[in-house]
């Protein structure tokens, strides 16, 4: 038994000289290497976090865990306060010490055969006992959109001995008062989109930790801008679908629309009706070769756009020497016959749409001037109309959302106020020819104007629901004017605000309704 006892005790001794030869003989060549990079920081009172990096290289050996040294002499002496973490992680947090002490670390990297040299060391001093964090500061408040105010901070510069966990921001419409907070995480910045264009929100913000919560920063305040429409441009409507009347009731009371033409004082056949596809005007000529009409006539109106859907039919006339025109026509409220003309001509040999001016003298036109005429086979019967004329230099016509004539230097003596007809025309006695008219409406200008823009506004667009740019205009003196002439009005779009970096500055809360001529204000 003696034998044995002596035989283990040798057995022992020699193992512990070999893993110490070993381990002294792994750390001489530098197969371990020790873990660098080591870092200490304190984040409360009692708590010190430690982070380190792993050995660049292991000598083959397999990593099972760190041991951890502490020291608060300055690395004088040190005790183990973790033989082995028994894990690779490199981060370790050091807690129950005491306040306002310096502690002194480094970290020893462990293989089942040898432990490294130390890595470097790394101190931290701990807090003194916890309080409540000091306020944030630097807080701001910058609106983005109508709907959105930006919220951004800088951070306490005393977390009161304990971290930071999150944040609470309060929210007033008056200064000096808090109404209500949102609870944030540990983030400096905040995004309120629940907010009323032209309202002024006042903001303020008090850090949270483990103790309690901070005095409040400094007030900031935003006000989302409002996009208002100051001035409408519609000067007139009717879809002319909107009732179902016949003839005799659609005589018998005439409003917006009244009816005449020379049809009445020729007593040649016409007729007039209202359903869902509109306003039907019929005409037919007493005899071929003698032009009848008949029409309905919008009061006087300062608008300077124009607009019909309009069809004709037929497509020809079986006389060779007859016509038939259907159109949109402005023209002058004074006596002279002085107009413009969107219109279609049907004739043996088809139907062609055209755009015309004339003048004249109380009894009728005098001088005829053909503008523009689409010289295409087998062209639409329906076609949507837009005139937009001053009555003296300036036309532009659109077609189907084509500009097809432009011209700023005529001389159509066409002083406004304005009338608008509908009206159909023919030569042809043969059989009442009609014109369905529908969605009249007339507006003040083409363009819409949008003013009183921000600073930093550099253009303005009209968006609509699914993101297509309708018009875009830079800013020039706080205002943007965007032209929409060539659109079927209204639009349903949004207006939006940019600025430099295309980044959006404002917009209407909601698609809105837009016809040329409105004015808007952005405050």
């Amino acid at each position: 038994m003696k034998r044995k006892s002596v035989l283990l005790g040798t057995v022992i001794v020699l193992s512990l000289l070999l893993i110490s030869y070993v381990n002294q003989y792994a750390n001489a060549l530098g197969i371990l290497e020790p873990p660098t990079n080591l870092t200490a920081r304190a984040v409360s009172s009692s708590e010190i976090d430690l982070r380190w990096t792993a050995p660049s290289d292991l000598g083959g050996l397999l990593l099972t865990g760190y041991k951890i040294q502490r020291s608060t002499d300055g690395g004088s002496s040190w005790s183990t306060i973790v033989s082995n973490t028994g894990s690779t992680a490199t981060a370790y947090s050091n807690t129950g010490l005491a306040p306002s002490t310096t502690y002194t670390y480094r970290v020893f990297a462990i293989t089942p055969l040898v432990t490294s040299s130390p890595s470097n060391t790394a101190s931290a001093t701990t807090a003194s006992n916890i309080t409540a964090p000091h306020p944030p500061t630097g807080l701001t408040a910058t609106a983005a959109s109508s709907s959105q105010i930006n919220l951004g901070w800088t951070a306490p510069t005393n977390n009161g001995g304990s971290a930071i966990t999150g944040y609470k921001i309060y929210r007033s419409t008056s200064s000096g008062t808090e109404t209500g907070y949102v609870n944030l995480g540990n983030v400096t910045s905040y995004t309120n989109t629940v907010v009323t264009p032209g309202v002024t929100y006042f903001y303020k913000v008090r850090a949270v930790n483990a103790l309690g919560v901070s005095p409040f920063s400094n007030e900031a305040s935003a006000t989302p801008y409002s996009i208002t429409l100051v001035q409408s441009g519609l000067a007139g409507s009717d879809s002319l679908t909107n009732e179902t009347r016949t003839k005799d009731q659609l005589l018998a009371n005439q409003g917006y629309w009244t009816y005449g033409g020379s049809a009445t004082v020729q007593n040649a056949p016409y007729d007039i009706f209202k359903d869902s596809q509109g306003l039907h005007i019929g005409v037919r000529s007493l005899s071929n070769g003698s032009y009848s009409g008949f029409y309905g006539v919008t009061p006087d109106t300062s608008a300077l756009l124009f607009h019909s859907v309009i069809t004709t039919f037929p497509r020809t006339v079986p006389n060779m020497t007859t016509f038939y025109e259907n159109g949109l026509y402005v023209q002058t409220s004074t006596q002279n016959v002085n107009y413009v003309t969107c219109y279609s001509d049907t004739s043996f040999w088809g139907t062609v749409w055209a755009i015309a001016s004339a003048t004249g003298d109380t009894d009728g036109i005098t001088q005829f001037h053909a503008l523009w005429y689409d010289k295409s086979p087998n062209q639409p019967l329906t076609r949507d109309c837009t005139i937009i004329t001053n009555g003296q230099n300036y036309l532009k016509v659109y077609l189907d959302g084509v500009m097809v004539y432009s011209n700023s230097t005529l001389n159509l003596q066409m002083p406004g106020p304005f009338n608008a007809f509908l009206e159909p025309q023919t030569s042809y006695d043969g059989q009442m020819l009609y014109g369905i008219y529908k969605d009249y409406y007339s507006a003040t200008d083409e363009n819409v104007k949008v003013s009183n823009l921000p600073t930093n506004a550099a253009t303005v667009s009209i968006v609509d629901s699914s993101g297509n740019i309708l018009a875009t205009a830079p800013i020039t003196g706080s205002t943007s004017i965007l032209d929409v002439g060539k659109y079927h009005l209204p639009l349903t779009a949004n207006i939006k605000i940019y600025d430099s970096s295309s980044m959006q500055i404002a917009s209407t809360q909601n698609p809105i309704k837009i016809f040329g001529g409105d004015v808007y204000s952005a405050k």
